[in-house]
């Protein structure tokens, strides 16, 4: 059993989809740890042919699993954190379509047991302070559970239990083949001394500093894309500022020569004008690749913060490979590729000059 205190505002980054910003449905982990509804993926890839689709908000490429979006990683923290979270306001607002969980007649909850993460009804509350096996639990009714004094309960979880053996809790982890394994799992697939075996709140606590270890690299990185930002903003306004210094320089030279070279002096003004939108193409679109990079890099970070605080251990451990992966190309030491020149518009008189001599 785990448990985390729920935060006291979280944030609609962890809780809503941001290609349908309703709160996700079967929410979806693509490798650079972005998170979308499992219909809303399936709706993004059908407008992307091939084997591969860009993420939705970084433009990361991800492979595309055989069975489709069906096969990419569930991310089961997010789910967690959206099911506490949806619990927690229906409570505190005095909502009453919140069931019992022990039994199947579909009655209405009044408490919550903390250790077995259940909601229970009058009769099986009743059960649950009798059972020698449960007795012993916390039992916390709807009217405490609305004061916010016990809203950590709303984030305790079942322990995970082994896909492989029904009813064997995922208590180790073997790093040889980095994933969790039962008791069971040890026995039969894990018994020869090539596995290295170690218990999973203990891979998790190492993970856990791995990963609070690596964010603050991050946030030098998230400057460097907002400093990214800042510089692309003020170079397109130095271009807007240059290219009509250089359309009224055009228009002056112009008024002396309007007789001979009007036809010239019209052709230097598109020219002008076409180059700075051209430039302006190039340089809005690194705005929009730093501003990109800038959310990708803080939602990362932000969800691996709040995943390492939060998250369960069985969580943790799985997320922990691809969110190092991801969190060490953060601090990988960042390119500037500012190309202060696209700001210069050099205007060419050269035919204007021989339209005088003629």
């Amino acid at each position: 059993m785990a448990t985390a205190a729920l935060p006291e505002k979280v944030s609609d980054d962890f809780t809503k989809c941001t290609i349908c910003f309703y709160t996700f449905e079967n929410p979806k982990v693509l490798p650079c740890l972005h998170t979308f509804c499992e219909h809303c993926l399936r709706e993004w890839i059908q407008k992307n042919d091939g084997d591969a689709f860009p993420c939705p908000i970084c433009r990361q490429s991800v492979p595309l699993p055989q069975n489709g979006v069906e096969g990419l990683k569930d991310n089961f923290f997010i789910a967690s954190l959206v099911k506490a979270v949806t619990e927690h306001n229906k409570v505190r607002h005095g909502k009453d379509d919140i069931l019992c969980t022990s039994c199947e007649e579909g009655k209405p909850a009044t408490s919550r047991c903390s250790e077995c993460a259940e909601f229970l009804c009058e009769s099986c509350e009743s059960a649950h302070r009798v059972v020698r096996a449960t007795r012993g639990h916390t039992l916390i009714i709807f009217e405490e559970l609305k004061t916010g004094k016990y809203d950590s309960v709303f984030r305790t979880r079942k322990a995970p239990l082994c896909t492989k053996h029904a009813e064997e809790i995922l208590k180790l982890y073997c790093r040889t083949c980095k994933t969790p394994i039962c008791n069971e799992c040890v026995l039969v697939e894990h018994r020869d001394s090539r596995h290295d075996l170690k218990r999973l709140e203990e891979v998790a606590a190492e993970k856990r500093e791995t990963v609070l270890d690596l964010t603050p690299q991050c946030q030098a990185r998230m400057q460097f894309f907002r400093q990214t930002e800042e510089v692309q903003k003020r170079l397109k306004e130095q271009l807007q500022l240059n290219a009509e210094g250089a359309r009224q320089n055009i228009h002056e030279t112009a008024q002396t020569l309007i007789a001979m070279v009007k036809e010239e002096s019209e052709r230097l003004l598109a020219c002008v004008d076409t180059e700075e939108t051209s430039r302006k193409k190039q340089i809005d679109a690194e705005i929009e690749g730093a501003q990109i990079s800038l959310a990708s890099a803080k939602s990362t970070c932000e969800f691996a913060e709040t995943l390492a605080r939060e998250g369960g251990d069985y969580e943790v451990v799985s997320f922990s490979q691809d969110m190092t992966t991801r969190l060490n190309e953060l601090t990988k030491p960042p390119v500037d590729t500012v190309e202060f020149e696209l700001a210069n518009i050099t205007v060419d008189y050269s035919v204007m000059r021989q339209k005088l001599e003629v």
